[in-house]
């Protein structure tokens, strides 16, 4: 009983340990568009716009390099999960330095768009205030030869890579996978979760379904709550079978529906992440597919991280209580962030 506690009481200061990680969950992605203006006075003219996803501040400061100034700040809905800040900027010609913003901290798209209609855009890797990028420079852009199909799918294959193993709330869902199954048993639900969220990313990407993002984030916190407590009823399952009164068939056939439903709902927060760089429409199939198998590769980095620390574990007699521990933090985890985004509803 004495060491049972122990390993509660250990499991819950892991917990608590986690959450100054937890309070900064949401990922802070950007797409930055700058648009050449023809002006004839002099200096250089061009319209900044932000585009955001809903839960960032859009009343954040943008600092301008020396010799710009704002002629007018505009801001606008553009849908339930996104906004736009806009402003119209004028800088002299010798102006030089960052545009420094407080958005983008974990990265985000920067396209140019220029009088002749061509755009030239690039991957921003972010920082610890914010994403900041240099004045363009519009002839240098307009020289600039198109992305590759090589580069562009590398590029949505970090970014869906990333955002696994940034996203906590994802992360803490695939452990719950690993601590309920093991060998064919979580290939099967590892696989059930990647067909859920497979096919809701694409719906919701291409815009045959659309939901709003902050119910969802909510229903995602919630579901690393219920599948924390399917680990801990099938740990128990493995450890005392005479106490579960489901069968081990039926058990697993739910478990694999639950996994896949549930990872519908995920595949709804990759797709607001991927809509949320506004794609442009000859990248539509490229972003799609590489954003997806960068998801994927996340994940299985992951989940082979967890089983190698449960082999370690085993080695010493501990695995069965890293599962346990590990299945209370990811559901206090999970009960924080739900409380915390339905209050935000």
């Amino acid at each position: 009983m004495v060491k049972r506690l122990r390993w509660q009481l250990a499991g819950a200061l892991l917990l608590l340990m986690s959450f100054p990680v937890a309070v900064a969950h949401y990922l802070d992605l950007a797409q930055f568009t700058l648009v050449q203006q023809n002006v004839e006075d002099e200096g250089l003219w061009f319209r900044f716009d932000a585009n955001l996803p809903v839960n960032l501040d859009a009343e954040l400061p943008v600092i301008w390099p020396e010799g710009c100034s704002v002629l007018e700040r505009d801001e606008r809905l553009e849908s339930t999960n996104a906004v736009t800040v806009s402003f119209d900027v004028t800088c002299d010609e010798t102006s030089s330095g960052l545009i420094r913003t407080r958005w983008g901290r974990d990265g985000g798209m920067l396209e140019l768009h220029l009088l002749d209609g061509s755009v030239a855009s690039t991957m921003l890797s972010g920082g610890r205030v914010g994403a900041e990028f240099s004045l363009p420079d519009w002839t240098a852009a307009a020289a600039q030869e198109p992305d590759g199909f090589l580069l562009t799918a590398w590029r949505y294959l970090m970014l869906g890579t990333e955002h696994v193993l940034i996203g906590l709330d994802h992360l803490a869902f695939v452990l719950c996978l690993a601590m309920m199954a093991r060998g064919t048993g979580l290939l099967w639900l590892i696989s059930a979760f990647t067909l859920g969220h497979s096919i809701s990313l694409a719906l919701a990407y291409l815009g045959v379904v659309n939901v709003p993002i902050v119910p969802v984030e909510a229903i995602i916190a919630l579901s690393v709550v219920f599948m924390a407590r399917e680990a801990l009823l099938a740990h128990r399952a493995d450890n005392n079978p005479q106490a579960v009164q489901r069968s081990a068939e039926t058990s697993f056939r739910w478990r694999i529906g639950i996994t896949t439903g549930f990872g519908l709902i995920h595949g709804l927060g990759f797709a607001s992440v991927l809509g949320g760089l506004g794609v442009s429409a000859a990248d539509t199939v490229v972003a799609l597919l590489f954003f997806n198998v960068g998801v994927e590769i996340g994940q299985l980095m992951f989940v082979m991280t967890v089983l190698l620390l449960l082999l370690l574990m085993r080695k010493v007699h501990l695995d069965q209580k890293m599962i346990r521990a590990s299945a209370f933090a990811a559901g206090g985890l999970g009960l924080f962030w739900t409380i915390e985004r339905v209050m935000g509803i």
